[in-house]
C-alpha cells in the first residue's frame, strides 16, 4: 500500500516536472515532454504566455525566457516536421523529459541555423553546436540544449519512429551501404555534424510561409515536400561524409575530445600547424588516439582538417578584400605566397590569383 502511494506520488510530480523553472548556474532550467511531437506541442501549449492556433497549427510564446514561432505537422503517420524560430531573452537549459509511462518510439533529425551569433556557442548533450549543424537522437536520448542569452536560431526538425524510417529506407533503397540506416543498428546513441550549405536557410523560410498560409492542411503537399527534401539531403550528406567503419563506434568522450581539438586548432588558425602531440597534450590523450579518433569522425587527417579551415577562411579575406594573397600566406604562417597558393588550388580547384583579380575588377568598375 505504502509503495503504490509513493509511485502515485512520484507520477504525480512528474506531471508537473515539466512546467517548473529553476534558475541555477546563471541559467534558467526549463523543461518539456519530449516523448514525441504531440507531447512537445502539448508542453508549449500549456505553459504561461503561450498563444495555440490549431487551424495553423502554430504555437507562439513570448515570455521573460524566449521568444518562439513554431508550426508542427504530421506528415504521414509517424513522421512530423516542426519549424521553429527562437530568441532566447536569458540564459536557458533546456530539459528534455521522458515519461516511462507513455510510448517511446520517435526519433528525431535537426537541422539548427544560428542566425544571431554570440561568442558562445549552444551545446546539446554538451556537445558543441556550430552555426549551423545537424543533430541526429535515437527515442529519448537528446537530454539538455543549452543556448545563451540574445542568441537566436531557426530549426527544422524531423520526428519519425522506426516503422516510418524502415519503410522510406526501403522506398528510397540504393545499392551501396547507407549511414543512415547504419546509426540506427550501431551503439551510438546520437549524432551532431556541421553543415556549410546555407540552402537550409531559404528552405527555413519557404516551409514557414507554407505554414503561415496553411488553413485545414491546404499547403501540406509543399510543406511535406520540403521536409523530405531536407531527410534527402542529410541522408546523401551521411553517405557522402560518414564513410570511417569506425565512426559511430566513438563514445561521448571520444566526440567531445574531437571538439576540443577542433577548437584548439580554430583558436590557432592563423599561426603555423601547432603539431599532433601539442594538439594531444592540449586535449588530454594520446597523439594515436587523437589520429585514430579524428580519422574516424571526419574521415580525414588533422593537418587536413587545419589546412581546409585555413584556407576557408583565406577564401572569406580574399573576396571581402581585406588582404592580398602575400599578407594571407604570410598570416597563416607559409614559407611563401608561391606554397600557400599550391594549397589553396588542391581545396578550390582556382589560384587565389584569380580570386584577387575579380576584386581588382570589381574595384575597376566601382572608379567608372
Amino acid at each position: 500500500m505504502e509503495g503504490s502511494i509513493l509511485q502515485n506520488l512520484k507520477k504525480w510530480f512528474n506531471k508537473f516536472e515539466r512546467y517548473k523553472v529553476t534558475y541555477k548556474n546563471g541559467s534558467y532550467h526549463l523543461a518539456n515532454l519530449f516523448q514525441s511531437p504531440q507531447t512537445v506541442v502539448e508542453s508549449f501549449d500549456k505553459m504561461p504566455f503561450c498563444k495555440h492556433d490549431r487551424d495553423k497549427q502554430c504555437i507562439k510564446a513570448d515570455s521573460i525566457f524566449l521568444k518562439c514561432h513554431m508550426h508542427y505537422f504530421e506528415l504521414e503517420d509517424g513522421f512530423w516536421l516542426m519549424p521553429s524560430h527562437i530568441h532566447f531573452k536569458k540564459n536557458v537549459l533546456m530539459k528534455n523529459l521522458y515519461d516511462k509511462d507513455l510510448p517511446l518510439e520517435y526519433h528525431f533529425i535537426n537541422i539548427h541555423i544560428k542566425t544571431n551569433t554570440v561568442k558562445e556557442k549552444s551545446t546539446i548533450n554538451g556537445l558543441i553546436l556550430k552555426n549551423r549543424a545537424w543533430s541526429m537522437f535515437k527515442a529519448g536520448q537528446a537530454l539538455t540544449e543549452y543556448h545563451f542569452k540574445n542568441s537566436e536560431e531557426k530549426n527544422i526538425t524531423l520526428y519519425f519512429t522506426s516503422k516510418w524510417l524502415n519503410n522510406y529506407l526501403k522506398t528510397n533503397s540504393g545499392n551501396n551501404s547507407d549511414s543512415l540506416a547504419n546509426f540506427f543498428t550501431s551503439s551510438n546513441n546520437y549524432l551532431i555534424i556541421d553543415e556549410d550549405d546555407t540552402t537550409y536557410e531559404t528552405i527555413f523560410d519557404e516551409i514557414m510561409l507554407y505554414a503561415s498560409k496553411n488553413t485545414k492542411d491546404k499547403y501540406i503537399d509543399e510543406i511535406k515536400s520540403s521536409a523530405l527534401v531536407v531527410i534527402n539531403n542529410f541522408r546523401n550528406k551521411l553517405n557522402t561524409e560518414i564513410i570511417a567503419e569506425n565512426h559511430f563506434s566513438l563514445t561521448d568522450k571520444d566526440r567531445k575530445n574531437i571538439q576540443r581539438a577542433e577548437d584548439f586548432l580554430l583558436k590557432n588558425i592563423v599561426e603555423s600547424f601547432p603539431g599532433i602531440d601539442e594538439i594531444a597534450k592540449e586535449v588530454g590523450i594520446s597523439s594515436s588516439k587523437l589520429k585514430t579518433d579524428f580519422k574516424n569522425f571526419h574521415n580525414k587527417s588533422i593537418y587536413q582538417y587545419y589546412s581546409e579551415q585555413q584556407m576557408q577562411l583565406a577564401r572569406e579575406m580574399l573576396v571581402t578584400k581585406k588582404y592580398t594573397i602575400k599578407e594571407i600566406a604570410t598570416k597563416f604562417g607559409y614559407e611563401n605566397s608561391s606554397k600557400f597558393s599550391a594549397r589553396f588550388k588542391t581545396i578550390y580547384n582556382v589560384l587565389p590569383s584569380e580570386i584577387e583579380a575579380h576584386k581588382i575588377l570589381d574595384k575597376t568598375r566601382e572608379l567608372t
